[in-house]
């Protein structure tokens, strides 16, 4: 399952779902749903800096941790007006992140889910880190949900 496209995709989904019930959960909000999806693999910028000889995986890990990733969440929620709200979709979104990758087979240890508090690794084993069918699944569900959406818009524009 490639990561970043699955992550916003079901990030996309679950928001899209609520919308038509919740109007909370509406465009604004699902961007920083999907932002938020993605704040755990900020560590990833670490792979941009090895191409220039700079090794930051050592410094770099932690932030792909629950923890780290709610306080980026929070320092990110003080621009926006509604912040209580903006750290929430930004935490829905983390959520999803971490509930994803614990699919996963393993790479490595596992996920650190209780760092600091503890080193203990995390992981379920159920879906192969390669398998793009989840991708094409994910995708479909997330262009059937925009396109229900869209129909569901123009029908409420038309009454």
């Amino acid at each position: 399952m490639p990561d970043w496209i699955v992550h916003i995709a079901v990030a996309y989904i679950i928001c899209r779902i609520l919308y038509f019930k919740y109007p909370v959960f509406n465009s604004a909000n699902t961007v920083l749903a999907m932002l938020g999806a993605l704040l755990p693999d900020i560590a990833k910028i670490g792979m941009v800096a090895q191409f220039y000889s700079i090794y930051l995986d050592d410094y770099l890990f932690s932030f792909h941790t629950p923890l780290a990733s709610l306080v980026l969440a929070g320092l990110l929620s003080i621009f926006f007006k509604e912040k209580k709200l903006a750290f929430l979709f930004l935490g829905l979104g983390i959520f999803t992140h971490f509930a994803l990758d614990l699919l996963l087979i393993r790479v490595g240890e596992g996920y650190y889910l209780l760092f600091p508090i503890s080193w203990q690794t995390f992981h379920l084993d159920l879906i192969a880190p390669d398998d793009y069918n989840i991708t094409l699944v994910v995708l479909l569900a997330a262009l059937v949900l925009y396109s229900l959406g869209r129909l569901s818009q123009r029908r409420s524009e038309k009454s």
